[in-house]
């Protein structure tokens, strides 16, 4: 896998209420966040780590909308805390055809020879 840059999001749990349950964390790519967005439930915590902690967020590069809602016990969910940023997610193809060489003289005419490659 990739090394890909993480970024962290985080909210403020404005609640006063012990009936809250947890938080749903949304998303959309390049277009608005809602309800009906892709999401993930994310337990009783007030930061993840995008992408490592919800496996379903896509790994895309673009205009990503991220909404946050507290859920309590019943099921009822509070009005959606929106952001909006440009991630990217995504990295370039890796080299191809490594080859390791070892020369066989210290000449400027010296000779090559292959010990080995990986693909």
């Amino acid at each position: 896998m990739a090394n890909i840059k993480k970024k962290r999001v985080h909210w403020n749990n404005n609640y006063t209420s012990s009936d809250v349950a947890g938080y749903k964390l949304y998303w959309a790519v390049n277009e608005r966040v809602d309800y009906d967005s892709d999401c993930a439930e994310v337990g009783n915590v007030t930061e993840v780590i995008l992408p490592v902690d919800i496996s379903a967020f896509p790994l895309v590069a673009g205009e990503i909308e991220i909404g946050v809602t507290a859920f309590n016990h019943a099921g009822n969910e509070s009005d959606m805390a929106k952001c909006s940023a440009t991630l990217d997610f995504t990295s370039p193809e890796a080299p191809t055809e490594l080859v390791v060489e070892s020369v066989d003289s210290v000449s400027s005419f010296g000779s090559v020879s292959s010990i080995g490659s990986v693909d």
